[in-house]
């Protein structure tokens, strides 16, 4: 007989599995011929428009912490010991109107934007729950030629795992329940070039239920190769992101990813992002954002 902890752990294996197959499909069936790359650089509008298509600013993609839909297998190095980790997130960007600016090139566009993030303790008999980050966002995005910049305002709130909290667990995981829960004002402006992207700005928490410090800084890098590899629509990417908070002693955290990104012929939104992850720094896990470890792994990651 097949007890309800074990049979929650096979339905989750098996939703992981399922995931990365999935995420080979276009290796196997390919895509045919696409039009060329749109120019990013020129994204204009000439009148106002209700939800429009895309985004005017494009995020690092080693930022833990951006709305995006992905699951990943992760290898969770501790000071005192290693377990595996599934981390899975669900979360877009809508855009809800783009307006001209006042040249003759650049635009703005006010979008919503929302994301669930999760981490599952993969070497429990039940997949225990870990921690859920929760965030909700309202972003105003620039764009004019190869310059673009985001003011985005959002509210996170991060929730321990019931499972986690009954069952005896790592020590150095062990964590004490707060109330973290805050709304925060984020800056970031950008430059791109010759498929780099140069990304930099401030965040300030404006406030909060908890006793945290409010300033943190990030930079970070992206590319995206111009020429395809393998099929007309895949292309090699890699982003190195900086991040420092005030709360953490301005201790730095660093993130890296790189892979492949496989996008639709006929939409330039939709795509799967196949990537290697290295971090080091204070964990992005809510909670746990005092404890300082690495990890490492390997994950897909969908644009609707």
């Amino acid at each position: 007989m097949i007890s309800a902890s074990e049979r929650k752990g096979y339905t989750m294996r098996n939703f992981f599995v399922g995931l990365f197959l999935a995420a080979f499909l276009p290796f196997i069936v390919g895509f045919g011929d696409v039009p060329p790359d749109k120019n990013i650089e020129q994204v204009t509008v000439k009148k106002t428009i209700l939800f429009p298509q895309g985004q005017l600013f494009y995020a690092p993609m080693a930022n833990p912490r951006e709305p995006r839909t992905h699951v990943t297998y992760l290898r969770l190095n501790l000071p005192g010991s290693s377990f595996n980790i599934g981390s899975i997130g669900f979360g877009d960007s809508f855009g809800l109107v783009s307006t001209p600016g006042w040249g003759q090139d650049d635009t703005w566009q006010l979008s919503i934007s929302g994301a669930v993030f999760a981490q599952f303790n993969l070497d429990s008999s039940s997949l225990d729950l870990i921690n859920a980050d929760y965030i909700i966002g309202f972003p105003l995005s620039y764009r004019n030629g190869p310059w673009s910049a985001r003011a985005r305002i959002f509210h996170q709130s991060s929730h321990l795992g019931d499972e986690f909290l009954l069952l005896p667990q790592n020590p150095e995981l062990k964590a004490t329940r707060i109330n973290l829960s805050f709304e925060t004002i984020e800056l970031l402006g950008a430059w791109e070039w010759n498929g780099f992207q140069l990304t930099a700005g401030p965040s300030y928490i404006i406030h909060t239920d908890s006793d945290l410090k409010r300033s943190s800084v990030q930079a970070g890098i992206d590319y995206q190769s111009r020429e395809p590899v393998f099929k007309p629509t895949m292309r090699l990417f890699a982003s190195v992101l900086c991040h420092a908070w005030e709360e953490t002693d301005w201790n730095p955290d660093f993130n890296v990813k790189a892979g492949i990104n496989i996008r639709s012929p006929y939409t330039e939104k939709r795509a799967i992002q196949i990537f290697g992850e290295y971090y080091h720094g204070n964990l992005p896990f809510g909670q746990f954002y005092k404890l300082r470890a690495e990890y490492y792994g390997v994950g897909i990651n969908v644009s609707f």
